[in-house]
Order: structure tokens, then sequence, then C-alpha cells
């Protein structure tokens, strides 16, 4: 098994009301960019992997359509539904399997709604999320997501764990640094603007919860020497690790959510012998779906002692969550937080949302300079 991956090429793109691109064609523009960014033509492309949900997408088998445009004509294609660090995880397995090159990872999260604003793509992230607790043996009434995360905040206030001002101070400060880079959803707010938001689960408001947007993105990864050669490799990958958090029968997605996080941790720092998170980490990207959890996150990839800039310096979730595309959303702002200057290795934690807490499935990428 060979280790040498590297991301050699990315592309982003949100998707705005007023785009004349069908989808296809949004899903070209963005592996066209990949491919031109890392310096390789289509068919050099071994293996294709699209993140997608027929559920956002209102089709069955929806990578029926982005397919051709995913380099994927003729050529070994899949998808895999959730978050695309999934995806991520399983092309970096084709590549160490030494059996291609280079593999392209698309991302697609465009609801089929006719908007894309950030109430319409949230309510219906909301609606989905209803129906994917277990059909017939787990479906608690009126539980979604947003619940599960309401839920973990109100009971770490009342226990005293979480502080409220603290909460929306890192509300703000995640909205602000974010509106300082160039992918934001959310421009400057206050402490104060943050309180005083509408409800959307008690006790959390409407800007303490992602800030859902709809996007398309593609990731070129290589292997070994073919990736060395590419003109400009953005990042080497030196570690990853994946767990899923608990089902809704067990006390402990409540008690403990960051359990499956800090799993994917341990199996993702000793792959990349990061064995000294303090000095050896100078940045994160994390999926924090309310402040609440940001402080246990935090200890469970072992970097608390991290500078405040130095966590979600792209501001995070709470300035731009493109849904199951998020995780490649975090990883290209890892990418630029090693092109800033930020020395030592870019911390990426993932994690979908649809069962929010409950059967949520935590990804940890190192990336590293190339």
């Amino acid at each position: 098994m060979n280790d040498d991956l590297y991301v050699v090429g990315a592309a982003w793109s949100d998707v705005s009301d007023d785009t004349d691109l069908q989808l296809d064609e949004a899903v070209f523009a963005s592996c066209s960019e990949a491919l031109r960014n890392a310096g390789i033509r289509r068919h050099q492309v071994g293996f294709s992997v699209t993140s997608s949900l027929d559920l956002y997408d209102a089709r069955s088998i929806s990578n029926a359509l982005t397919a051709p445009a995913a380099a994927a004509y003729l050529g070994d294609e899949v998808r895999v539904e959730g978050d695309v660090s999934n995806s991520i995880m399983l092309a970096s397995a084709t590549l160490a399997s030494g059996s291609v090159d280079f593999a392209i990872v698309v991302a697609v999260h465009v609801p089929e709604i006719g908007s894309v604003a950030e109430q319409d793509v949230a309510k219906l992230r909301e609606h989905v999320s209803s129906y994917t607790f277990d059909s017939h043996l787990d479906r608690p009434v009126g539980m979604t997501s947003n619940v599960t995360l309401g839920l973990h905040a109100a009971s770490l206030l009342d226990d005293g764990a979480v502080d409220w001002a603290e909460m929306t101070e890192r509300t703000a400060g995640d909205i602000n640094r974010g509106a300082r880079r160039s992918r934001p959803r959310r421009g400057p707010v206050s402490a104060a603007d943050v309180a005083q938001s509408p409800m959307a689960v008690a006790p959390l408001t409407q800007l303490m919860l992602p800030a859902s947007s709809a996007g398309v993105g593609a990731l070129i990864l290589g292997l070994g020497v073919s990736a060395r050669r590419c003109p400009q490799p953005l990042a080497r990958l030196t570690g990853w690790g994946t767990a899923t958090s608990r089902n809704s029968s067990d006390p402990r997605w409540l008690s403990d959510p960051s359990e499956a996080a800090r799993t994917a941790r341990e199996r993702a720092y000793a792959r990349a012998d990061i064995t000294d998170p303090a000095s050896q980490v100078g940045s994160v990207e994390m999926t924090d779906l309310s402040p609440a959890l940001s402080p246990s996150l935090l200890k469970a990839l072992d970097l608390e002692s991290l500078p405040g800039d130095r966590v979600n310096p792209s501001g995070g979730v709470r300035s731009n969550y493109p849904g199951i595309a998020n995780g490649m959303l975090r990883v290209i702002e890892a990418t630029d937080n090693l092109a800033s200057g930020i020395e030592g290795a870019a911390v990426v934690h993932a994690a979908d949302d649809l069962c929010g807490l409950v059967t949520s499935t935590s990804n940890v990428l190192v990336l590293e300079a190339p």
C-alpha cells in the first residue's frame, strides 16, 4: 500500500439563484477547472466518485445526470451518499491500493427547490432529516437534525457546562472571520446580533446554526510520482480516520457526541504520525454544527491549545455550509490555510448532519504542505 497521496487540484463554486447553468454544466465547469489546476487531462483520471443524495436531488440515481460531466464516462465510477468526506476517504483508499494514479471526487449539493436562499435550503435540510431516522425501528416523533443540536445545547446550558455569552461570541467570531475570506454566505455580525436573531430550536438561534448554501466542487487526488509531477500540488494527504456516533437508543449520542470525532482523530493522527498536536498542527477546519459542540470537538481533536484565529480560519460552517458537499469545502479551505503560510499541518473534521448528532459519521483528514 502506498500512502504517498496528494491533493493536486481543486475547484469550488457557490450556486446562486441567478445562475444560467444546468446541473451537469455546473459539474462540468468545476471538474474542468480542477483538472486544469492539476495539469492533467480527463483520460488520466482512473477513478471518479460523486457525492449526492437522492432525497435532496428529487430523483433516483441522481448521479446519472452528472456522471459524464464528472470525468466518469466509460470509466470506473461510483456514487456515495452522505458527506463528501466519505468519498474522499474512498478515493484515497483506491489510490493507496495502487490501482490508479489519479482520482476525482465531485461534490454536488444543489437542492431542487428553485431557490438557494439560506432559509429555504435549511428548511429542506430539516425536512430531509426527518426521513433519515430508521423508518421501522427508530423514528422519534418530531426528531430532526436541528432538534438533536438543540437538545444537546440545552443539556449543556442546564448543567452549566457551556456559557451563553461564550456561544454568541464564538458564533460572531466564526461569521466575522468568514466574512473576510472569499466564500462567505453571511456578512459581519456582533454577539448581540447572534443573541437577538430568531430562535431556530431552543436555545439555538438561527445564526448559531450552519449557514445553509448550495455548491458544486471537485477535488483531484494523485498518487506518488505522478502527483508530484503536477505543476502545483495543494497539499499532501498524510492521515485519515473515520468513525460513527451512537444511535438514538444509546444516550451517549447526547452525553458524548464528540466520541466519533475522537476515534477518527486517533486513527488519522496515528497514520499521519501526529504525536504532539500542539506543536505539529497549525489550523483546523471543523464541522461544529452548533457553538455548544465546539469545545468538546476541539478536545476530541486534541487541539484545545490552538489559538482562536487558527480554529475555523474560514469561518467554518457558520460562514458557509453546503450540506453534503461540506467536507470538500472544508478541505479546500484547509489547503488555503496551508497556502497562506500557517505553519504546521491542517486538520479537517467533517461530519454529516442527516440525523444531526445521532449515527453521524465523523471523518478526520490531516493535510500537510506538499
